[in-house]
């Protein structure tokens, strides 16, 4: 019987479970674009992009496509590429988060400016995470310009809603006496009660 139980509790977990993966800059072919006229486009299936800031005007502008449409949280983190030692008074390091809907049509500096990262020396035990609310009407497409404008730092961005729902099982006709099953089992539990009560 609990054997049974745990295994429709199984498939009831297992339908509709989401895929994903993480993409990280730099394997595969190249580095992120800097180019706003040919962003770098993220496939749906990766729910987390790591890329790094590593120079003066570092830029990362990136295209999904293939978003859920609907309400959702996309979070950025930013962090120094090596711990900032307590001497390290000139640590400075940054950029300016920007988002829209569309690609980049005539500058690399459109969009809506959502988050301005700046990690010194004094604030370098801050959180710096910034928060993307996309509403009800977000269409499911979205493009995100990451502009290093100096020093060095790795960032990470969770994007739940570019994993893939794995397709849902097909439905698996019961056979005819499979109503009779429940009255069945609470039959043979009451058998097993007066078995044991005498």
């Amino acid at each position: 019987m609990r054997a049974f139980c745990l295994a429709v509790a199984a498939a009831f977990l297992s339908a509709g479970a989401v895929s994903a993966a993480t993409l990280s800059e730099g394997t595969g072919s190249a580095e992120f674009s800097g180019d706003w006229k040919s962003p770098t486009i993220i496939d749906a299936g990766f729910d987390r992009i790591s890329g790094s800031w590593n120079a003066q005007n570092d830029y990362d502008i990136l295209g999904f496509t293939a978003l859920k449409a609907g309400a959702q949280t996309i979070t950025l983190s930013f962090s120094p590429q090596s711990p900032i030692g307590d001497t390290d008074w000139s640590f400075s390091a940054g950029g300016s988060l920007y988002w829209q809907t569309a690609a980049p049509r005539y500058s690399a500096w459109e969009g809506t400016q959502f988050g301005s990262v700046d990690i010194q020396h004094w604030n370098r035990k801050g959180d710096f995470t910034y928060s993307l609310q996309l509403g009800d009407d977000f269409a499911g497409v979205l493009y995100l310009s990451l502009y290093g404008t100096h020093g060095s730092l790795n960032y990470n961005i969770d994007v739940p809603g570019n994993a893939v729902a794995d397709p849902q099982p097909a439905p698996v006709p019961l056979p005819a006496g499979a109503a009779l099953l429940p009255a069945g089992l609470a039959a043979l539990a009451v058998l097993r009660r007066r078995r044991k009560a005498r």
